[in-house]
């Protein structure tokens, strides 16, 4: 009776590791889209932040049955700011870094700034982290909640975040939601401004986030009414399929 011949182990290893080889050679290198992979990120929580608004109506009345005096300037937002935060080392001396934070303005007739943990929207994906890549002041405790990932200028070598269209009027760096998850101008400033009623600062036109590292831009449209935010073309100014 003939003998069957099998592999050796040491064979079959070797056609393991020539085959891992070969194929590493066959797939061509993909550069890193770092602009494109904050635009994604930053429209997954844009998804959030409406969500947000969406469950947490801030329409109050007060003891005496009226309503809450300016609690439209509660409501959440998403803010870009260009900060140096040197508290627990998120930031080196007199340096800065593009961030951006999903937080809610709780106190007394709204600063149009993060100021605290309880101002800030937890992230649900890494539990006991905040959606925040920190803020002037932080605490040394509140540094151990801050998601670097929110840091898009050491993450994803963001160098300039601007805003068009009425969103940006101002220069502002903020876009609020209501109750209905729609897009708002920025509905609490310093110094008391922004909203001066409930519903005077919803979007007339589309948002647009330009995110930029430099060399090149990459844009996110936020429709007006729905707040659908995408990726645009730069070839069509339209959605990327």
């Amino acid at each position: 009776m003939a003998s069957k011949r099998a592999f050796t182990m040491i064979e079959l290893v070797l056609v393991i590791v020539i085959a891992g080889i070969l194929a590493a050679l066959a797939v061509p290198r993909v550069k890193r889209d770092n602009l494109r992979e904050a635009a994604e990120q930053i429209i997954t929580h844009i998804r959030y932040a409406q969500h947000l608004a969406l469950q947490d109506d801030k329409f109050k009345f007060d003891s005496k049955g009226d309503p809450q005096k300016e609690w439209y300037k509660k409501r959440w937002n998403l803010t870009f700011n260009n900060t140096s935060v040197t508290n627990c080392n998120i930031d080196k001396k007199n340096k800065s870094s593009w961030k951006y934070h999903i937080y809610h303005d709780i106190a007394k007739d709204g600063t149009g700034n993060l100021n605290s943990v309880s101002e800030a929207a937890s992230n649900i994906i890494k539990n006991g982290h905040l959606l925040s890549a920190g803020w002037q002041g932080i605490s040394k405790v509140a540094c151990k909640k801050v998601d670097q990932s929110l840091n898009i200028g050491k993450r994803y070598g963001v160098t300039n975040v601007t805003l068009e269209g009425s969103c940006g009027r101002n220069r502002s760096q903020t876009i609020s939601f209501d109750e209905l998850g729609r897009p708002m101008r920025t509905v609490s400033t310093t110094n008391g401004g922004g909203s001066a009623r409930g519903y005077d600062r919803l979007l007339k036109d589309s948002c647009r986030i330009n995110l930029s590292d430099g060399s090149s831009t990459v844009s996110i449209l936020v429709h007006q009414n729905t707040g659908y935010a995408c990726i645009l073309d730069p070839s069509t100014n339209q959605c990327k399929k």
